[in-house]
């Protein structure tokens, strides 16, 4: 019983204060609509970065004429490389490195931000008795460093002037 109403004054405390999740508004949805400028726009990331604009609440727009800002993607580099090796001098570990290069822009054209770079590195490990897994694995990495890129890219949509 002791516990009980331990934790309904623990629970009034703590929402009382005004304490809050972090990071739970990465976007402005006042913001308005924005919209995703890439030499490649069906690529697994401009389809993240659609998402994520989506579950904040940001309007995508199809195209720049309707859009209060403009994403523009310049770059997007992959990288793949062995980060270490087993006794048997066999890859034991593999690097994954995701770069994009962007830059916000207005309705009329002129640059917000400066030129950006969104980086994300991860290593995962890589076992020659199961390939199919650490392929699978390495897609999932992959999945997580988009969705990490895009997060990066939201937080610069936080600066402009609403």
């Amino acid at each position: 019983m002791k516990q009980k109403i331990l934790l309904i004054a623990l629970t009034f405390l703590v929402t009382s204060c005004g304490w809050q999740l972090r990071d739970t508004q990465i976007a402005p949805s006042s913001i308005g609509t924005i919209y995703i400028s890439s030499s490649n726009p069906s690529s697994a990331l401009i389809t993240e970065l659609r998402r994520a604009l989506n579950t904040y609440g940001v309007k995508v727009a199809s195209n720049s004429a309707s859009a209060n800002y403009a994403v523009v993607i310049v770059d997007f580099r992959q990288n793949h490389r062995t980060a270490s090796l087993n006794a048997s001098a066999r890859v034991a570990e593999y690097q994954l490195n995701e770069d994009i290069d962007f830059y916000i822009t207005d309705p009329q054209g002129n640059q917000v931000t400066p030129l950006s770079t969104a980086s994300v590195e991860r290593v995962y490990e890589f076992s020659e008795d199961d390939i199919l897994a650490s392929d699978n694995e390495e897609q999932f990495i992959r999945n997580g460093m988009r969705e990490d890129i895009a997060r990066q890219i939201l937080n610069r949509l936080r600066v402009l002037p609403q």
